[in-house]
């Protein structure tokens, strides 16, 4: 049965498709979405099943703008989400009083207006996956050390802020224990950025209204920031923290809950999955020093290469031990095997328009082309000569003077056009010894270690070039090819490479047989043409081949050749990148990370929007998430079909249907008990508002999206806690 949905939403300027009726939305929210469809930076607008009248902008949009970004499209509750774990338990396991367990919850973790007496101790905490989650809270005094950068006003902010870390709060935020349709016990929770992220977004709505481009528009609500301006990135800066405060505090609410339910069944040793997409141990990941094993990098904050070039600080963190899977991927006749979870998420370069741009590795398929970056290269960079002699001292040299110094070694009249380079370098004379030349006089760093990333470019761009005059070649289609038997050498030239924006490819291994019969290996790596230039050549021979070459074809993209689930149960670890959810592997691969977000950068036909999403989440192919209901509804666990039309969204709950006041005159906390019947949870008047009947049916809303996500796990709620 197809779906009766999207519907267009009549009247708007920028194309609005709704997954619900018209007749079904409130006349305020239909105002609203077509006030934000008025705004001229609105490329695009998709409303969900959960719409509601929000505060600023509608709950349930997803907007699509050029340029521009409305903090009240993303709300006060910046980074607002929900995180999911299934442990080892079942009903079978529980007691038929779970009063005692939601007692546990409540006194572990502080709710409504509350806060913890003192910031959370995180090297007390007993991580979700033992210790391998405890990688995971680490980097908080480099995250605390940026509230110095949030706007001014919030300063004097920081003690309450960091007491409200791993703390609920209120509305329609909650702590749930849920059974599966397999009666398996799952812990998920809602929460945000509590008053810190309220207060912030707060400032930046009062801003954006004082701003000249904002005075014409219908809705001041709706002002927006425009991109490239301070006041733009000064938002962005405080969103980017805000969320990943949020992201920290659940983390950390997680880990209360945890030790709650154990202590609940002190008998029991319970394990517990948290189900994030991340890379075994082994993954190499792609960095502003260097390339490195992702274990090795967890725990920290890292310089990480993004999309569009750009270079982004991020931590990476341990996820604990998850199945993993086989990704064998290919280029150039050159093979590599990463080893990914299931769930993993994938960018894909789409070989059609409006195909799938994205997929998790148990629903890649044989074929698909996995997208890829390449730092930007530095512009205007020119060959330093001193840096060329260095850089052939140390593929064509050798050590001297009881390996104090070092001396170039010239063989033949190929190499002996490199002489002028090392003029004014020595004051020593060239010796001649028939074919062959010597210059002695070097430091000996010059022949032992390559230049450092962190040198000005045009000396790495210089020594690269002196190193390529003495062990690189250039085949007849003009592809430039550098060789060595020693592989953390070409290791070392691929990270100056990528400093300065010039793309390599894979180190490939071969062997070769030397004139004395013995074999050895020999490792070889190709540069991208592209990014280099005629000056980088200072043999004449490469550098005539490289100019007659020059329609060589140039594949850049990695192939997916096979995918294999393995029985290997091992620690993973992910990247948490704010703004893109991007981040690169070895051999530029882009990748998703498993953090998300309300505003990021997305392809949208082909152009670059910023997409904000309110009450809504990203839905993209194969992408896991959790729809909740209310108190006395549960929840379902969906996978994310990557439905373009909707710009890969889905619902992020099931959206009320009358405002918190009007709940409050209408329903009674006798009416509370009984839709909450069965569910241990508050039946008080301090949480009527978030009955059940406020909240639309929740089967309504999953039915409206089938084409947005299919459906998982179905949940069922037994104890619910609110503020």
């Amino acid at each position: 049965m197809s779906s009766p949905f999207p519907v267009a939403l009549a009247g708007t300027a920028a194309p609005t498709l709704m997954w619900a009726h018209e007749h079904e939305v409130e006349p305020q929210a239909l105002q609203q979405l077509r006030n934000i469809a008025s705004l001229p930076w609105v490329e695009g607008l998709r409303v969900m099943p959960d719409v509601h009248l929000g505060k600023g902008a509608t709950v349930g949009s997803v907007i699509a703008m050029r340029d521009a970004v409305s903090p009240n499209a993303v709300g006060v509750d910046i980074g607002c989400g929900m995180i999911g774990v299934r442990t080892s338990l079942t009903a079978a396991d529980l007691p038929d009083d779970l009063h005692a367990i939601r007692t546990r919850i409540e006194q572990a973790v502080p709710v409504g207006f509350h806060a913890h007496d003192e910031p959370v101790d995180l090297r007390r905490l007993r991580p979700v996956n033992g210790s391998a989650g405890r990688e995971r809270l680490k980097g908080a005094d480099a995250f605390w050390d940026r509230f110095g950068g949030l706007h001014r006003t919030v300063q004097q902010l920081e003690a309450r802020a960091r007491k409200q870390l791993g703390t609920l709060g209120g509305g329609n935020h909650f702590i749930e224990l849920c059974l599966d349709e397999s009666d398996q016990v799952w812990l998920q929770l809602h929460s945000g950025s509590r008053n810190i992220g309220k207060e912030l977004a707060e400032r930046h709505v009062a801003i954006a209204k004082t701003l000249e481009h904002n005075q014409r528009i219908v809705d001041r609500e709706l002002a927006v920031f425009l991109a490239g301006t301070p006041q733009m990135d000064a938002y962005l800066n405080d969103l980017w923290w805000a969320q990943e405060y949020a992201a920290r505090s659940r983390a950390v609410m997680m880990a209360l809950v945890v030790q709650a339910v154990r202590d609940s069944f002190p008998e029991r040793e319970i394990t517990f999955d948290e189900g994030v997409n991340c890379f075994a141990g082994e993954t190499r990941v792609l960095t502003g020093a260097g390339i490195f094993p992702i274990a090795e990098l967890a725990g920290g904050i890292h310089e990480l290469l993004t999309t569009g070039g750009r270079w982004v600080k991020a931590p990476i963190m341990s996820f604990g031990k998850q199945r993993v899977y086989e990704v064998t991927v290919g280029r150039y006749g050159e093979e590599k095997v990463i080893r990914a979870t299931g769930n993993h998420r994938w960018l894909l370069r789409a070989k059609v328009a409006h195909a799938r741009d994205e997929a998790t590795t148990q629903d890649l398929r044989v074929g698909d082309r996995l997208a890829y970056a390449f730092p930007a290269r530095v512009s205007g960079m020119k060959v330093d000569r001193a840096s060329v002699a260095r850089g052939f001292v140390f593929g064509d040299g050798s050590l001297c003077g009881k390996q104090t110094r070092a001396r170039a070694i010239f063989c033949g009249d190929k190499d002996e056009s490199l002489l002028p380079y090392f003029e004014g370098l020595t004051t020593n004379c060239v010796r001649d010894y028939g074919s062959v030349k010597v210059l002695n006089g070097f430091p000996a760093e010059w022949k032992t270690a390559p230049v450092a990333t962190s040198s000005h470019p045009d000396i790495v761009y210089g020594w690269l070039a002196g190193y390529f005059a003495a062990d690189g070649d250039v085949d007849k289609s003009g592809r430039p090819s550098l060789s060595s038997s020693r592989r953390d050498h070409l290791e070392a030239v691929k990270a100056l490479a990528t400093s300065i924006g010039v793309g390599t490819y894979g180190i490939r291994t071969r062997v070769r047989r030397g004139i004395d019969g013995r074999d050895s290996e020999l490792h070889v790596m190709g540069f991208m043409r592209s990014d280099l230039d005629l000056d980088f050549f200072v043999q004449d021979e490469h550098r005539a081949r490289f100019a007659t070459g020059r329609g060589a074809v140039e594949r850049k993209g990695w192939t997916v050749r096979s995918v294999e689930i393995t029985d290997d149960v091992e620690e993973v670890y992910c990247a948490v990148v704010p703004e893109t959810e991007a981040f690169t592997l070895e051999d530029n691969i882009l990748t998703r990370n498993c953090h998300h977000n309300y505003v990021k950068t997305e392809q949208i036909d082909g152009a670059e929007l910023i997409v904000t999403r309110k009450g809504a989440i990203r839905a993209g192919s194969g992408e896991m998430g959790l729809i909740p209901g209310s108190m006395g509804t549960g929840s379902y666990v969906v996978r994310g079909l990557g439905n373009p039309a909707s710009f890969q969204s889905a619902s992020h709950g099931a959206g009320r249907r009358m405002s918190r006041t009007a709940a409050k005159k209408r329903f009674t906390v006798e009416d509370l008990a009984a839709q909450t019947a069965g569910v241990e949870c508050r039946k008080d008047a301090g949480v009527v508002d978030e009955i059940p009947g406020a909240y639309k049916d929740l089967e309504s809303v999953i039915a409206a999206q089938t084409d947005l996500v299919e459906v998982v796990a179905r949940l069922r709620t037994i104890v619910c806690v609110k503020g």
